[in-house]
């Protein structure tokens, strides 16, 4: 079996890339900032609908806010783990490369 040497990467791309993906970090956690926001507004909205009928937009979003906010919360932090990971896994190829 024939082993292949991982080909060697550019310091410039890597910051590059570690840069990139701390600006999608950036984006992932001010969406999660904005998705709690909402949810934390469609509560409070639907108290103060209480029991009283609901056109359709309203009851579109407080679907939209509160029954969907765990899956989409869950999305963005499953997006924010792996980014948070790579960027990790950047900081410590930067670290080798400088060390060697």
């Amino acid at each position: 079996m024939i082993i292949e040497q991982p080909e060697r990467i550019d310091l410039e791309t890597l910051r590059d890339i570690a840069a990139d993906m701390r600006g999608e970090l950036d984006r992932v956690e001010e969406q999660m900032a904005e998705l709690t926001r909402e949810h934390k507004r469609a509560l409070a909205l639907k108290q103060i609908f209480g029991m009283d009928p609901l056109t359709r937009d309203r009851f579109n979003h407080l679907h939209a806010n509160i029954d969907q906010y765990p899956g989409k919360m869950a999305e963005l932090r499953e997006e924010e783990r792996l980014l948070t990971r790579w960027l990790d896994r950047c900081r410590d190829l930067l670290e080798a490369k400088a060390a060697a």
